[in-house]
Order: structure tokens, then sequence, then C-alpha cells
């Protein structure tokens, strides 16, 4: 898996901001200009952005914070480092998910926290529906997988909590659930499908420890409410709001059901079943846990209509808001929340076999090969792209192999020096009025490549990021 991700991460030397990245990160370029590298005016400048567009565009004040703090604020060459955010971050949350599984059914069991984070981790980097705007787009990532990362982060907390759990100290509780409060507080200045999704597991976790007559699920439950108002009542809200036509909640009802019922049935593809089987032994070892009643799988459709209640719920908020299923970024996040669903549903299932039948899986887990199998299965997951409802954006390979495809083609490159001629100019302290062209299509790598500027005025910002006077757009000559 590490060697098959060589690729992914060598591509993103050629990765350079656009779009809103200039926008967000106009102060905190300005003191990196003026002063370097002086992180506690850096800090200063990125609150100070932060707080303005509270104020004027939207109340996602966690979000401005680390918008304004993109890599490319110190030059375009460290633009590629928005990949290694979003790989640590999605390794260090399923780690920590992953740990408070095994630590519950299967404590000692070394190893297999790292195996399942690992796993989990490339099967979402190869697998994105849209690259591009989560995993080399700083603005994109940066608006959700923080924020979905802190989820899966409270859901550990809240493991370590659940009724059943081994006697603990109530301090080391009392510990817990303010730190999950603490998360929430976070979450609830990130997107707000993301909040959405917090809250809907919050729910289920409450009602989950309600069984036993415990409570911890609660106070969670309120501080994510309590930043979901921050972030509504927020000035900034109001005009963004403003500017959306929301559909009617029936329509938005239906149609968030018709596209929830096609993503599922399209993203039941190969690397979705290779995942399955590649981590079938390890579910199958912890699903055996003595810790585990039989009650426990009574009922092993239960994960499946939940996992669809929150792909519903997420697709649901941009139908009602926006009248559509969203874009890309927000896809990935949904696609993630049903790995991790199924993922859940798959290891109950196996549970539930394992009642009615204890030799039912053990008779075909292989006893010999098991590494060329396995190996067999972590190619597939490279090779084979993953799909999405939104036409467009399913033509692609997985992201290693479209990593090696693009690279061989030069489109990478290609950008890269586009890009950082126009820079170049950009940043001529001798030029006030500064002529830029826009990108030709052999400068557009599929991974790369978000956004380009129009022809005419700057309308990215790049007047103020750059301190120019004016910037004009033309188009590239002939």
């Amino acid at each position: 898996m590490l060697l098959l991700l060589i690729p992914v991460f060598a591509v993103a030397v050629y990765a350079r901001p656009s779009a809103d990245d200039f926008i967000y990160a106009r102060a905190t370029h300005a003191v990196v200009q003026q002063y370097g590298a002086d992180w506690p005016r850096l800090l200063r400048a990125a609150l100070d952005a932060d707080l303005n567009f509270y104020n004027t565009w939207q109340g996602l004040y966690v979000s401005g914070f680390l918008l304004a703090l993109q890599p490319a604020i110190f030059g375009g060459q460290w633009y590629g480092l928005t990949i290694v955010l979003v790989a640590a971050m999605l390794f260090l949350a399923s780690l920590a998910l992953a740990g408070a599984v095994v630590h519950r059914l299967a404590p000692g069991t070394r190893g297999l926290p790292t195996f399942l984070a690992l796993v989990f981790t490339f099967a979402v980097i190869e697998g994105m529906p849209n690259q591009v705007e989560s995993l080399y787009w700083y603005n994109g990532a940066m608006n959700y997988l923080p924020f979905f990362a802190l989820a899966l982060g409270v859901i550990a907390l809240l493991i370590g909590m659940s009724p059943g759990e081994r006697r603990r100290p109530v301090w080391k509780k009392i510990l817990r659930t303010v730190a999950a409060c603490l998360f929430c507080l976070l979450i609830g200045g990130g997107h707000h499908v993301i909040i959405l999704l917090t809250l809907m597991l919050l729910a289920f976790a409450v009602l989950w420890f309600a069984r036993r007559r415990a409570f911890w699920p609660v106070a969670p439950l309120l501080s994510c409410l309590l930043g979901l108002f921050f972030n509504m009542s927020s000035p900034g809200t109001a005009v963004r709001m403003s500017g959306f036509s929301s559909a009617s909640l029936p329509e938005a009802v239906f149609k968030s059901l018709i596209l929830s019922g096609l993503s599922v049935l399209r993203w039941l593809d190969l690397p979705f079943v290779c995942l399955l089987l590649l981590l079938t032994p390890a579910l199958w070892h912890l699903v055996r846990s003595p810790i585990l009643k039989d009650s426990t799988f009574r009922w092993p459709w239960l994960p499946l209509a939940a996992t669809f209640v929150l792909i519903w719920g997420m697709i649901w908020l941009p139908s009602y808001t926006m009248g559509g299923i969203g874009p890309g970024r927000l896809i990935n996040v949904v696609w993630m929340t049903f790995l991790l669903g199924a993922i859940v549903s798959w290891a109950v299932f196996l549970g539930w076999l394992a009642r009615i039948s204890k030799a039912a899986v053990d008779r075909f887990l292989p006893r010999r090969g098991t590494a060329l199998i396995a190996a067999a299965l972590v190619v597939c997951m490279a090779s084979i792209g993953g799909h999405t409802v939104k036409e467009g954006l399913d033509n692609r390979f997985a992201t290693s192999l479209e990593a090696v495809w693009e690279l061989a083609n030069g489109t990478p490159q290609a950008f890269a020096a586009a890009m950082d001629e126009r820079e170049a100019k950009l940043t001529d302290p001798a030029a006030h009025d500064v002529v830029i062209r826009t990108l030709t299509e052999d400068e557009r790598p599929g991974l790369l490549y978000f956004s380009d500027v129009v022809p005419g005025p700057d309308s990215w910002g790049l007047t103020a990021y750059y301190g120019k006077e004016s910037v004009l757009v033309e188009q590239p000559q002939e």
C-alpha cells in the first residue's frame, strides 16, 4: 500500500493554488511577504481573516482560520503539502477509531489498529470520487476533511465510554467527555454537512447509551448544537444563504432519496468488494470477541439502514438548500461515510453468521497464499477508479494509476510550469499592472486542476493577494 501511494505524493510536487485559495489567504500571504514565517503575526492575521469572513460571508468559524493558512503563502512549491495533511488526518482519525474498537473487543491484539487504519486510508485515497477537490485542492479539502476526522475522533472517544466497557475511573470518562465536547465545538465551525453527520451519529449514540441508563453522549450533542448555533447565527451566513435558491421540503426529501439510492448502487464496485475482502479476516477476529453478546447481532440489517439514513441526511441538506447533490468535495465525505458504514455493516453480518454457523467463514478463509491474495486486492483497489452520481467525475483511474498516467504524459509538469510563470509575473515588484493568460488543455491535469481564471479582469482576488494595481487575464496565443 505504501509503495503504491508513492505516485500520489509524487504528483503533488506539481500542485499549485487556485480559486478561493487566494481570497482566504490574502492577509496571511501579506504577512509572509513582509515578515517571513512570523507565526505570532501569521496566527493573528488568520484570526482576523476568520472574523472577517464570519461577518461578511460564512459562519464557518474554524474553516476560515484553516483556509487562511494554506501552504502556498510560503511559495507555490509548498502547496503539495495538502495531500500530506489529508493523508495524515485520515490515518490518525481512523487509527484512533480502530484503536478504540480493537481495545474494546480484542485488547492486546498488536498491529491490528494500524492495519485497519492503513487499509481505510489507502481505500479513501485511491477511490475518492473527486480526487482534486479533497486531495490536492487545499480549500476544498480543509472545508470538510478536518471535521470528518474530528467526527471519527468523537466516536472513538464515545466507544471508550460505551456501556459494558471495563470499569474506568469516572474522571477518565469526564476527560473523554470534555475532549468530545471540544471536538464538537470545532466541528460546529466547519461545513454544515459534517455538522449534520455528527449530530446524527450522536443521536444514535444517545439512543444506544440510554438503553443502559448512560448519558455521556448528551454533552457532546449539546456542544455540537451550540457550535451550529454560532455558525448559523453569524452575519456572514445570512449573506451566504441569500444567494441560494432552496428547493421545497417535499422535493428535497424525494430528490435526496433518489440520489442516495443511486449513489449506493454506483459505489458497489469492484474496489469496494476488494476492500471488504481485505478486511474480512480482521473483522472476523473482532466479531467473535466474547465481549459481544448474541443479541448484538439480532438484527444484522440495522447498520445498513443506519448507514442509508446517514447518507440520505448528508445528501438531503444540499438538496434542500441548493437544489442539488452539491460539489464533488461534499460527495467525497458522503462516500467516506458510506465506506465506514458498509464496513460496520459487513462486520455485523459476519458476527451474525458466526452465531448461526461458527465454521461458515472459517471454511472459506484462505490458509495459504494470504499475502499474495491481499496484494492482488490492494493492486485492484489502486487500479480501478471510484464512482459518483455526478457526471464527469467518474471517468478516471484510481488515484495511484491516474498519477502514474499523468506524470507519464507530462500534464502535471506543464501545469506547474505555467502556474510558476504566472506567479513570477505576479510577484515581480516592478510590475504594477500585470497581464496573465489562461491555461491550455495540455496544462490541465485531472488530479491537480480544479479551476482557472477567466478572460477579463481578475476574478480570483489575485490583485489584492499579490498587491497589484490591476490584473488582466488573456486567452493564450495559438
